[in-house]
């Protein structure tokens, strides 16, 4: 099991590194400093609606709109933009719904990062209804086609965007207003009543206000098509590590993930790294292991990239500290919210294909303009920055080898910087899009597997109409592989209840519920091998059979 692994400590555990996305850098926010309404802390938001189903929708123009939220404590908000071809005057009388991408910001960013706002809409926007001239996989200058002004029209992705706001709210949950909340529910013990409590509140939880408020109200307020087959979620930077976080916690809620950079394992500099080979500094030029679709752009990349200082209010992530806690102590909730531990969950198949679309860039962290430089605390941060998100991918990427998981990963030239960026966002706007439904009837999400592979550190879970309890103590991992109608493995610790889902017709001894002791955890990790896979309490396999009548 994950506890407590005191070598780790002697070994430099964890290297926390802030992950700021273009344009959203900044220092810590104080709760001295922030505004008490939601007014000055949204502006230009409108107020929220009295009801669900009643907000006015605007169409045409990136729009920001206040709602509630008992997972936060307060008021929240989220801008969208809903294409001209959504409308509901459009759709309505044909009963035609639009898919839904949901966009996560990155660190120091907040509700305008993504969409921008209705006087400047962002490179996001554009990407509907245009993009660069020529195709910016195969030319040397990509770059040259970051600013949207030089793209051209094509034809329009019948996407709503939606880009909630990661921030603690005023009066909300949480230290104070206005830090940035990882896109997860933070570790109950630093709130009130756990047993490290460092402020006074519950813990905010951001992954339940996306997956339980945000998308119930798009849902009923939105001419948005309901379930997986029309939602999918993308994030940059920090956002990424949301995406592909929640993402693969929740693989039967996604049609397909998208990851822009992402900062996927912010344990970068741990003891044991499960399932990755990569240890200390990796090459630029390293491809991922054979079998994952990997592409290298044209251009002249170094072998190596130097990795400069990080400026010290960015180099400063404690607020990481409020949602995961201690990298040692707490190593188990830590791992159960890094992408990297979580790949596996993108293991699930129907024949074959996979259940779940996952994509994603990141760059080779080497600047390619005379710009780059001309601010050095920029260019440093730009580019330290992508530099340890170019290790974290192809970690990322090895995990999901190991793990048989099939992804799209693209290498681009440049550093952590819109302009390197947005002359590929048509292009995985369009891939998404493939892997959902479109208001016509066509499109083609991926199937709802036959069998899958999921861990997690829920003690109370739903994945693929499986129903999962755990009773156990502490925080741990949970493993399910090889779940099919016909039987799963299990591994962990605890007394674990399964409900076999009723489609499948099958159970033990008569029962669609299975109950299973996997006994007590260890109170430390396995020994000092640096290697090492963490061990688990036990592991069981259960035979299904066919229910009587």
């Amino acid at each position: 099991m994950l506890k407590r692994r005191l070598t780790t400590a002697v070994a430099g555990m964890a290297l926390l590194v802030g992950f700021v996305a273009a344009g959203d850098r900044g220092v810590f926010p104080s709760a001295s400093t922030q505004p008490a309404d939601t007014a000055s802390f949204f502006p230009g938001c409108n107020a929220p609606v009295s009801a669900l189903g009643t907000l006015t929708v605007v169409v045409g123009t990136v729009t920001c709109q206040e709602m509630p939220s008992a997972d936060l404590g307060g008021t929240t908000a989220f801008s969208y933009y809903v294409p001209k071809q959504c409308a509901p005057a459009v759709l309505d009388p044909v009963g035609a719904r639009c898919p839904v991408l949901y966009l996560l910001h990155g660190f120091g960013g907040d509700y305008t990062s993504e969409l921008g706002t209705a006087s400047a809409p962002s490179a996001m926007v554009a990407a509907l209804d245009s993009g660069p001239p020529v195709d910016p996989n195969h030319v040397l200058d990509p770059w040259d086609y970051g600013n949207p002004s030089g793209w051209v029209p094509m034809s329009p992705i019948d996407f709503i965007l939606v880009a909630p706001d990661g921030r603690t709210v005023p009066g909300g949950y949480g230290p104070g207003p206005g830090l940035d909340g990882f896109w997860m529910d933070w570790n109950p013990r630093y709130g009130a009543g756990g047993d490290q409590h460092v402020y006074g509140t519950p813990p905010p939880r951001f992954e339940a206000s996306l997956l339980d408020e945000l998308v119930p109200y798009v849902d009923q307020n939105f001419p948005a098509g309901q379930g997986r087959d029309w939602q999918a979620l993308q994030g940059t930077s920090l956002g990424g590590f949301g995406s592909y976080k929640d993402g693969l916690q929740h693989p039967d809620t996604w049609a397909s993930l998208g990851s822009i950079s992402g900062a996927l394992n912010f344990l970068i500099a741990p003891g044991p790294q499960p399932l990755s080979p990569i240890t200390g500094r990796s090459p630029v030029s390293v491809s991922p292991p054979a079998g994952v679709p990997y592409f290298q752009v044209p251009g002249v990349v170094s072998a190596n990239v130097p990795v400069t200082s990080l400026p010290a209010p960015i180099e400063d992530f404690g607020v990481a500290l409020y949602a995961l806690g201690d990298p040692v102590g707490d190593q188990a909730f830590y791992r159960g919210n890094m992408p990297v531990d979580l790949a596996g969950n993108g293991h699930a198949t129907a024949g074959g294909t996979p259940s779940l679309d996952i994509r994603g860039f990141s760059n080779d962290a080497v600047p390619r303009q005379a710009s780059d430089v001309e601010s050095p605390q920029n260019y440093a941060s730009a580019q330290a920055f992508e530099a340890l998100v170019l290790d974290m991918n192809v970690q990322m990427e090895a995990a999901f080898a190991a793990e048989g998981v099939t992804n799209t990963y693209q290498l681009h030239p440049g550093i952590h910087e819109d302009v390197y960026w947005n002359p590929f966002l048509r292009q995985e706007l369009a891939g998404q899009y493939a892997n959902v439904l479109h208001p016509d009837g066509t499109g083609a999400p991926p199937p709802v597997p036959t069998s899958f592979d999921y861990r997690t550190i829920a003690t109370q879970f739903d994945i693929w109409g499986w129903h999962v309890s755990v009773q156990r103590p502490d925080v741990d991992f949970l493993d399910l592989t090889g779940v099919n109608c016909q039987g799963l493995t299990l591994q962990g610790t605890g007394l674990v209840t399964v409900d076999v889902p009723a489609s499948c017709g099958t159970g033990v001894h008569g029962s669609p519920t299975v109950t299973v002791d996997l006994g007590p955890g260890a109170p430390v990790d396995d020994g000092p091998d640096a290697a090492a896979i963490p061990a688990y309490g036990g592991t069981a396999r259960i035979s299904l059979t066919p229910l009587a009548g």
